[in-house]
């Protein structure tokens, strides 16, 4: 029963991430969603994988102010915007910034190790990079339990040299050449592969998950409007499943629907198309006689009670609340990342959001059936007391800054006795498992 289950499913999920010397994480770190044997709330939090693995929907990371819970978040989005980058030259830095506070890091490379799943493959991916160009890159895949590699990339004088499983995949000779003329040494195997025409077996599995099933992260100062209303406007199901969130949220929205406009484009933007040597001219033509562009805007309806009984008014996105809107794209983009099963990382979740909706955003997505994962940081300590109703053990990280400037991050089931502490929040803060402000008299 459990092999015909595995055949109905098609996993893309992350395993675990190791790091060291990038950004504030000068030592080796792990980011893991393996679970542990705890069965809580096994229905909605954890997937297992083809091999028996137990993988985790969800981590949540908690920390003081300037302890490197954004650049946690920040390291992973440096990878994942490198593996799908194009550079437009060699002299582009990479985007991957070493830990600078230390004489001797700025000049060591940064390494990273990923281990993943894309469609029922395990794969394991290592990176080692400076912020010039790449030393070495390898993607190996498992088959049953043997480790398989299907390339490795290395950096010979000024050149990288790239070596192909046969075993593995087949490729001519002529595309490997092309490969390695257009891998540039400040880009991924996985960014130059998009220019050579051509079957690569594994690595275009694994570079379609780049691109589509992990999602861009999402900061407190990250405009959603655009995005809201794209998906809005072109996921149907969507709008019912925002109205229902909404009405059990008590947002007093009984309503939404969605109107096209056509706007002008801004000056400065027009300025860019048209300078755009890629564009067809025809294309350019169209734009210059017409810079029109179709935009969708949503339309919330409100219910109000008054002096003369009971009225509705629409109002537009851009006229809601800060919280309104903010809410509106965080369920948008779990919305996308529970439809892809994607892999999503939003930067202090609750940003102006108020804790009791925080944790039903959080109920909601776990009650989804899907295969996504997120990641969050977060400065409320009370989803700590939703430990075994709402959130595992398993769930839970914490980052903590060191003398030396750098960051550790640890989970708290590393902690022994937890079975015997009856109130985690209070444990955290009294400072039990570290990771809080220190504020002096």
């Amino acid at each position: 029963m459990f092999l015909d289950f595995c055949r109905t499913k098609c996993y893309n999920m992350i395993e675990e991430i190791r790091f060291k010397n990038v950004l504030s994480y000068r030592d080796e770190v792990t980011l893991s969603f393996e679970a542990t044997n705890e069965t809580t709330l096994e229905e909605h939090h954890v997937r297992i994988m083809p091999n028996g693995t137990r993988l985790l929907r969800m981590a949540m990371i908690l920390g003081a102010n300037a302890s490197g819970k954004s650049n946690l978040l920040n390291v992973l989005e440096s990878l994942r915007a490198f593996c799908i980058r194009k550079p437009k030259d060699m002299d582009v830095e990479t985007g991957i910034i070493p830990f600078l506070l230390d004489k001797e890091t700025p000049n060591q490379p940064s390494q990273f190790s990923l281990r993943f799943w894309v469609n029922n493959i395990r794969y394991w991916y290592k990176l080692k990079i400076t912020q010039k160009r790449v030393i070495s890159e390898e993607l190996f895949f498992y088959r049953t339990t043997e480790l398989i590699m299907v390339f490795s990339r290395n950096l010979e004088g000024d050149e990288s040299k790239l070596l192909i499983n046969s075993n593995a995949v087949q490729i001519g000779s002529e595309e490997k050449k092309a490969l390695e003329i257009n891998c540039l040494p400040n880009m991924s195997l996985f960014a130059a592969r998009g220019s050579v025409n051509m079957k690569f077996e594994y690595v275009d599995s694994v570079r379609s998950w780049f691109n589509k099933g992990w999602m861009p992260m999402i900061e407190p100062r990250t405009s959603m409007t655009t995005y809201s209303q794209d998906v809005f406007a072109n996921r149907s199901d969507f709008r019912s499943y925002l109205l229902d969130f909404m009405g059990k949220a008590d947002f007093n929205i009984t309503d939404i629907q969605d109107r096209k406009e056509n706007q002008m484009i801004p000056e400065n933007i027009l300025k860019q198309i048209l300078e755009n040597n890629e564009l067809p001219a025809e294309v350019k033509d169209n734009i210059s006689t017409h810079p029109m562009v179709e935009k969708h805007i949503m339309l919330f309806e409100h219910k109000v009670e008054n002096e003369r009984g009971k009225e509705t008014y629409s109002m537009s996105y851009d006229r809601q609340s800060m919280g309104t809107k903010r809410v509106v794209g965080i369920e948008a983009a779990l919305y996308d990342a529970m439809g892809h099963d994607a892999f999503l990382m939003i930067d202090e979740m609750e940003t102006s959001i108020h804790p009791e909706l925080m944790e039903y955003i959080l109920q909601k997505y776990l009650q989804s059936s899907d295969n996504s994962q997120i990641l969050f940081t977060t400065h409320n300590d009370a989803l700590l007391r939703t430990i075994d109703d709402l959130l595992r053990k398993d769930n839970i990280w914490f980052v903590e800054k060191q003398k030396n400037g750098s960051t550790d991050l640890y989970s708290l089931v590393e902690f022994k006795g937890l079975n015997k502490i009856s109130h985690i929040e209070k444990a955290y803060r009294r400072g039990s498992f570290g990771a809080l402000p220190i504020v002096k008299e």
